[in-house]
């Protein structure tokens, strides 16, 4: 990644403002909100086993053929495999040489929609992790990466709980996705992304945040699965129409309790407090 990438995108550790054992937080920055103009996302992973630990693969082209081992970046153990892109990028760590760079936060969700511990004998192969870092290898631009992983776990399924993603990209877009599997009910996931208009900040910790979004007809601000409200009213976690804009994704998939208030919400309210 050159001098002009590494200045814009900025993986910052946010243990100066949030600490907590056994938690991630997000800080999402919009270009004109940052003091420089530059896009950042502020990504702090509280775990001792990823200290300094940063995974790197070379921009490649692939054979047609050429398979790819998925491993649980949590477990460690296989979960499958699947075909490798002709063309991929390089990519260190949450990042790729195209400027574009993908945090994460753990959310939980529902959890009979949770595909942790499985794999392809489930027809689960991604994971989150492997979910950030194939994406990257495939994808240039923040709304690039939402597509790539939508169609990623349409083909492959996902082998993880719901998981909270940062975005941002070389051109300044930065922009929050909230993406969670279907259990073993069906293959693919359910997800909601919104961009963080210009000017703004935003964070996550450990908890959804995306409440309402409908209609989800720009695609310039927002994303989503064709069946994220249809699913919920076939699950009976949703009484009301597909259309009706009060359905909030995070009250149907990942309600709020007392530790989610207490362990989570409490970390983003200081960041804004401290960034305020």
């Amino acid at each position: 990644m050159n001098q002009v990438y590494a200045r814009r995108l900025r993986l910052l550790s946010m243990a100066a403002i949030v600490r907590c054992a056994h938690c991630c937080s997000n800080v999402i920055v919009s270009g004109s909100a940052s003091a420089d103009g530059f896009p950042m996302i502020g990504y702090n992973a509280d775990s001792a086993a990823l200290h300094g630990a940063i995974s790197h693969w070379p921009a490649a082209k692939h054979a047609p053929g050429t398979m790819r081992e998925i491993y649980s970046w949590d477990l460690g153990w296989k979960l499958g495999e699947i075909p490798e892109a002709a063309t991929t990028y390089n990519v260190i760590g949450n990042a790729n040489d195209q400027g574009l760079v993908i945090g994460e936060t753990t959310l939980g969700g529902l959890s009979e929609l949770s595909n942790v511990g499985k794999d392809y004998r489930n027809g689960t192969i991604l994971d989150y992790g492997q979910l950030i870092w194939i994406t990257l290898q495939r994808a240039a631009t923040a709304r690039e990466a939402i597509d790539v992983m939508a169609e990623l776990t349409s083909k492959y399924g996902y082998a993880s709980d719901m998981e909270g993603f940062s975005l941002a990209d070389a051109s300044g877009e930065v922009w929050y996705m909230e993406l969670l599997g279907k259990g073993s009910f069906e293959t693919g996931a359910l997800y909601v992304a919104l961009r963080v208009p210009d000017g703004h900040v935003a964070a996550h910790a450990n908890q959804a945040r995306i409440t309402q979004f409908l209609p989800c007809d720009d695609e310039s601000r927002c994303k989503a699965a064709p069946d994220v409200v249809s699913f919920a009213i076939k699950r009976g976690y949703w009484k009301g129409a597909a259309d009706d804009p009060s359905f909030s994704f995070s009250d149907v998939y990942d309600p709020l309790t007392f530790g989610g208030a207490r362990f989570c919400e409490a970390r983003v309210w200081a960041i804004f407090s401290t960034l305020a």
